[in-house]
């Protein structure tokens, strides 16, 4: 491995110490004490590019921020995105949905119907603008005891 392949390996360890070191020579000293593979890499060398390593990770850290920012954006965007999926499926005309075996239709007009084949002969019950499962079954019990 190359000294700053290293370096950038090690970098969380050897930029904290560098901030509380303040000096290349103190940062060396303290890292051979805290990274054995440190030994490998020769003080003028370190010298060299200590510099380049501070400038990277200055500029990975720019570029993480930014991208975090639109990461969390995106997420934002796909919620609102989810949310009116959801509503344009549920007011979506022709969608079908079962209450109480009977099919629950939105007509292209907006009107809520129930729809059944009873002996026959298909029989409507009018529910109204806004589908409410309760409302409907009550409904649907009252066609039913007038069909009896």
């Amino acid at each position: 491995m190359s000294p700053f392949q290293i370096l950038m390996k090690h970098r969380s360890i050897i930029l904290p110490i560098h901030k509380k070191e303040t000096t290349i020579p103190k940062t060396y000293k303290k890292l051979l004490e805290v990274l054995p593979e440190i030994k490998d890499i020769k003080f003028n060398t370190f010298k060299q590019y200590m510099p380049r390593l501070i400038e990277i990770a200055d500029q990975l850290d720019e570029e993480t921020k930014v991208l975090v920012q639109e990461n969390t954006e995106l997420e934002k965007s796909l919620q609102s995105l989810k949310i009116k999926a959801d509503q344009s499926c549920e007011n979506k005309p022709g969608k079908k949905i079962k209450v109480d075996e009977w099919n629950v239709v939105q007509g292209s007009d907006g009107y809520f119907r129930a729809n059944r084949k009873i002996k026959g002969k298909v029989v409507s019950v009018y529910l109204g603008k806004k589908l409410n499962v309760e409302k409907a079954r009550e409904k649907i019990r009252l066609k039913l005891e007038k069909l009896k």
